[in-house]
């Protein structure tokens, strides 16, 4: 073979080599979605793409059958080729024929194998697009070949139990989601308030209504016979507008009042009535419930205040529609409402959180990430390492964090210190 004709045989190779390549990485990298909806629309080419990724197993076999034979065929013809270019046509000595295995093969490496590796990768779309008719030639030419080859490596794992699948899942799990979204979140695609919102959304699926429920301690309610100048007062004093009624105590509810309701019955009358005169339905739910459910329920009932029942048939608490819906999209605050800092930065780099945040709200306002465990919120966390109540000064560590208690009202931790190990060392502790 001439040298001339040796150069031809090993571009045409190489450029053949570079052809599968680009057509294996383009129809991994695609976008799935994307192709759908273009093929939906009409496109002729997102068709053709679609089809190939419904047997995406064969095409890609196929294109490693591709790059195996030009792979070896190219390395046969390249290398005394480029050998007989070094000696000038002569005899090959052993560093000529060294020589041209190495510029082969980088040549085959860069030209044949990363750049259009590269391209598909960076322009899957446009790649897919643009190969998709040469590919499904391709194809239909070599595919009792690639069919026989799949058949013996499926037979293969198939024995060793494991199911060969015909496509790529191009679903993810939730916890998956959560990732791509921190990585677009670290990769400037997403903004710290749109990841926020997107991680709350995903964790939205697995909370239920222990997780949001406003606690029996600090349930503010009224007793049926109270008057409605007490629930006036309490809607003032407090922000709510509405309340739990009970009768002999909270693990004796009978209805939901709003304030509002004042405003149905005439201004002389209105001050003579008692809660109980007032009062809607109470829907109880336990506290095990989904909050999706819990909307539900609340949709329904057109009810925005539910009872929370625990597994003793006690009143575990009260759970709103702004309590559900915050779990998505953060504090919500208007013009009337209390609103309580549970988080303040402090100058030297800690920040003081309340006993009361949850485990996600203290990994959302630090970064500390606490284990999972029995208990719902950090002062849970604090008394459940500690084993008792804790007085104001006393520290746990975990992972490097040190978490101080602050202040301590009654038999609730009321206030924590979070430390990071990036403030122990910058304070020298």
């Amino acid at each position: 073979m001439s040298i001339w004709s040796g150069l031809f045989i090993a571009a045409a190779l190489l450029l053949l080599n570079a052809f599968f390549v680009a057509a294996e990485f383009s129809l991994v990298a695609v976008n799935r979605a994307s192709v759908e909806a273009d093929a939906e629309s009409g496109s002729l080419r997102a068709s053709r793409v679609r089809k190939l990724l419904e047997n995406l197993t064969v095409y890609l076999s196929g294109a490693q059958f591709g790059i195996t034979v030009s792979a070896l065929l190219l390395g046969f013809v390249a290398e005394p080729t480029v050998a007989k270019i070094l000696t000038g046509g002569t005899s090959h000595s052993g560093l000529s024929v060294f020589i041209a295995v190495v510029f082969a093969t980088s040549l085959h490496l860069v030209l044949g194998e990363q750049i259009p590796k590269y391209l598909a990768l960076a322009l899957p779309r446009r790649t897919a697009f643009l190969l998709s008719s040469l590919i499904r030639i391709y194809g239909k030419i070599f595919f009792p070949v690639v069919a026989l080859l799949n058949y013996c490596a499926n037979r293969i794992l198939n024995r060793l139990g494991v199911e060969p699948k015909s496509e790529i899942s191009a679903s993810h799990t939730l916890g998956e989601l959560e990732h791509l979204i921190e990585a677009s979140g670290d990769g400037g695609v997403l903004d710290s308030e749109e990841v926020n919102l997107l991680r709350r959304s995903i964790r939205f699926a697995d909370k239920t209504v222990a997780d949001v429920l406003v606690p029996r301690v600090e349930v503010q309610a009224l007793q049926k016979q109270d008057s409605v100048r007490k629930l006036v007062d309490l809607s003032v004093s407090t922000g709510f507008s509405r309340f739990p009624v009970f009768g002999i105590d909270l693990d004796d509810i009978q209805g939901v009042v709003h304030v509002k309701s004042v405003y149905n019955f005439p201004i002389k009358k209105r001050f003579s009535l008692s809660v109980k005169d007032l009062m809607n339905e109470v829907l109880i739910v336990p506290e095990t419930r989904d909050l999706d459910d819990v909307l539900t329920d609340m949709r329904e009932s057109r009810n925005q205040l539910l009872v929370v029942a625990d597994e003793h048939g006690g009143t575990a608490g009260i759970v709103s529609m702004e309590d559900v819906v915050e779990e998505i999209v953060g504090e919500i605050g208007d013009e009337y409402d209390h609103m309580e800092v549970k988080t303040r930065a402090e100058s030297l780099g800690s920040t003081i959180i309340s006993g009361k945040l949850n485990l996600y709200e203290v990994e959302e306002s630090t970064g500390l990430k606490i284990p999972e465990g029995p208990y719902e919120t950090v002062a849970g966390y604090v008394l459940f390492r500690l084993g008792h109540l804790p007085e104001p000064s006393e520290i746990i560590e975990t992972e490097g964090w040190k978490i101080e208690v602050l202040a301590v009202e009654g038999l609730r931790v009321a206030n924590l210190r979070i430390v990071s190990p990036a403030d122990f060392k910058a304070k020298g502790v």
